[in-house]
């Protein structure tokens, strides 16, 4: 994965990110501190998040697993977009995660 999902020049991704990233504090506290992490190319970009979220929403999912959750932050942009009686399992090998 990556944290960045375009080719764009690094001032054009800023300000597409500072104008149109619906994140919550927690998600973003959680998608920076993973950013700090040894293992930080394996989180998702937030907009790819932000795109997840949009996809749950307009298929009206109410059930999803996750294979690979790594810190949990696509989990978090899923599990924000379900109806209040959704369901999400995670999975993941490592224990750590």
């Amino acid at each position: 994965m990556s944290n960045r999902t375009t080719s764009l020049d690094e001032r054009l991704h800023r300000y597409l990110l500072e104008h149109s990233l619906r994140e919550t504090p927690v998600m973003r506290e959680l998608r920076e501190q993973t950013a700090a992490h040894e293992w930080a190319r394996m989180q998702i970009a937030p907009e790819q998040g932000q795109f997840m979220a949009l996809l749950v929403e307009l298929t009206g999912a109410r059930q999803i697993i996750e294979i690979g959750t790594f810190t949990g932050y696509s989990a978090l942009c899923m599990a924000r977009a379900m109806p209040a009686d959704g369901k999400l399992v995670c999975c993941d090998r490592s224990a750590e995660w």
